[in-house]
């Protein structure tokens, strides 16, 4: 049975996330990224490296099978670590030979033990529906340093529904992070039954 879209935004809990991309991780690339024209991980790569400055020490959260890595990595010389919750995605990220660690973790839970602080973050994939919600964020500022940068994708929809701005509104006027960034852009390829769908990518810095 081929998995799509349907089957991630219907997740519920942490335990969802790990069984369903155990199923998916050897399938993810050739099942959905090349059917469904997947094209996010080569934009959101492109934006980071047309916004951010030079940095040296990268950490790409919600990793899957490291296309992000991969493309931001084609882009910039830099030192790049991942983290995601499922082992099976790793495994399948660690074959592109762009990571210099691969941090297995639980993102609704503070991440411990990791390289940070990072210079910089990249992030798709973990905030849309079935996955994390806006208060998540709260655990990924402490990965990044001071004046550090974040450049964060979320689907426009759960990004609306589950109401982001005001989380980010909260992070700025407690001063952990300067004002933020969001630009809309697409998803898929313009040929894709899903080409409609948009993310929004915020950008911003930490305080």
């Amino acid at each position: 049975m081929e998995i799509g879209l349907d089957d991630a935004y219907s997740l519920s809990s942490p335990d969802d996330n790990r069984k369903l991309y155990a199923k998916w991780a050897a399938t993810y690339e050739s099942d959905f990224v090349k059917k469904q024209g997947y094209e996010h991980p080569k934009v959101i790569a492109e934006i980071f490296n047309r916004e951010i400055p030079v940095v040296q020490k990268v950490i790409d959260v919600g990793t899957g099978t490291g296309l992000v890595g991969f493309h931001l990595k084609n882009l910039r010389n830099i030192i790049l670590d991942g983290i995601d919750i499922s082992p099976e995605m790793l495994a399948e990220a660690r074959l592109k030979n762009v990571y210099r660690n691969l941090y297995e973790r639980d993102l609704t839970k503070p991440i411990e033990k990791v390289d940070a602080p990072y210079d910089a973050l990249i992030c798709i994939g973990i905030f849309t529906h079935g996955h994390l919600g806006p208060e998540a964020l709260s655990h990924l500022i402490p990965l990044i340093k001071k004046g550090g940068y974040f450049v964060i994708g979320a689907n426009q929809k759960y990004f609306i529904e589950r109401d982001f701005e005001s989380h980010f509104e909260i992070l700025f006027e407690s001063g952990k992070i300067a004002a933020p960034r969001f630009e809309n852009v697409q998803v898929y390829s313009i040929d894709s039954e899903h080409r409609e769908s948009l993310n929004v990518i915020s950008i911003f810095q930490r305080n």
